[in-house]
């Protein structure tokens, strides 16, 4: 897969199954990916999260999408986002969280984050490793 082809595939999966570290132990969550595209892939979650602590504290992370017997793996760093507009635009596209962010002072406590790093993919079809690494 190409870079536009990678970011579609995680747009239609939309679900990561998220790894974090919390001191030496592993961390995995599934994680709705809000949007990907050439800016990296967005993720939210409330501060108040483990997850959140977990990504503050440690940034380096993996992301894997799995759909149709493929695999993307996204290895990177989070960058934590503090950008009102986008924070809106979230909630805008999602309903069920706007009774927890009714206004402007309530979005201090969601947390957004971007993931760029590099993509892989696998698939059932090639069991080998993988060994191309696309930069999103």
């Amino acid at each position: 897969m190409n870079k536009a082809e990678i970011l579609a595939f995680i747009s239609e999966a939309r679900i990561a199954f998220l790894a974090t570290t919390d001191g030496k132990a592993a961390r995995v969550r599934g994680m709705e990916t809000y949007r990907a595209d050439e800016n990296g892939l967005i993720f939210y979650t409330s501060k108040a999260k483990e997850v959140f602590k977990q990504l503050a504290a440690n940034p380096d992370v993996e992301a894997c999408y799995f759909a149709k017997g493929t695999q993307v793996r996204v290895r990177g760093k989070i960058e934590i986002v503090e950008d009102l507009a986008l924070k809106k635009e979230i909630v805008s596209n999602r309903d069920f969280l706007k009774s927890m962010y009714p206004n402007d002072e309530a979005y201090a406590n969601m947390g957004v984050c971007r993931l760029k790093g590099k993509a892989t993919t696998w698939s059932m079809q090639d069991m080998a490793a993988p060994t191309t690494f696309i930069d999103l």
